[in-house]
């Protein structure tokens, strides 16, 4: 996990991560989080990767500088969504999250502190990646739960009850993680479609609801 300084600032804490990138988590607003299988990236991944890129890129500098800022506002999710893209369908990157054993591991470390350190919204457990939704919970100082410290139980757990099972050893994860906070209503149900479509936009299913590996809480209201 990589090493956070922590800023308070009334009901906000502010933090940073090693790669000085700014992380904001709110009291009372849910928290998207992804972290990945640790795999080298494929060439084909990569070459596919940076192409996107160039050409949003060159599209992005013919526009009037109004509609280039409109379109700079979602840059960062739309490169995520696009690596999230590529990874999932790579025959070239590991495949066992999502299989029957497995999952389950994953699953229960979810569960273990859902309604003690954080709300368990919604998952979609991929398989080479996680996606997780979180409403964090209040500590008796009034501040939330350690974000990093939630997801550093989740991957130390994990990592050793899978290596068990693979009979291995090494590092399950990557070191780096995505989180962003979801400002609103609006972007909560962005982000719950986003998580839910992840096995949908892959091919894997069909409908979201026949992924064996997604997770919705009542309360938002969906049915599959």
């Amino acid at each position: 996990m990589n090493t956070h300084n922590n800023i308070s600032n009334e009901n906000m804490k502010f933090q940073y991560k090693s790669r000085n990138l700014p992380h904001m988590f709110d009291v009372d607003k849910p928290i998207f989080i992804t972290y990945r299988l640790n795999f080298t990236i494929p060439k084909a991944v990569a070459e596919e990767y940076e192409r996107r890129i160039k050409e949003w890129t060159e599209e992005i500098a013919k526009l009037p500088e109004e509609d280039k800022k409109l379109k700079l506002k979602d840059k960062n999710a739309r490169f995520f969504a696009w690596f999230d893209e590529l990874i999932a369908k790579s025959d070239e990157v590991p495949q066992l999250l999502h299989k029957e054993g497995f999952r389950e591991i994953i699953e229960e470390s979810f569960k273990h502190f859902d309604g003690i350190r954080y709300k368990l919204l919604c998952y979609c457990i991929m398989s080479n990646h996680v996606h997780v939704l979180i409403s964090p919970l209040l500590q008796d100082d009034g501040k939330i739960f350690s974000i990093p410290h939630i997801v550093y139980t989740w991957k130390k757990y994990t990592a050793a009850a899978i290596n068990k099972l693979m009979e291995s050893k090494g590092n399950l994860w990557q070191k780096e993680i995505y989180d962003r906070l979801v400002r609103d209503e609006k972007e909560l149900g962005r982000v719950v479609e986003y998580i839910l479509n992840n096995p949908v936009k892959a091919g894997l299913v069909a409908q979201w609801w026949q992924w064996k590996g997604n997770y919705v809480h009542s309360e938002l209201g969906l049915r599959g």
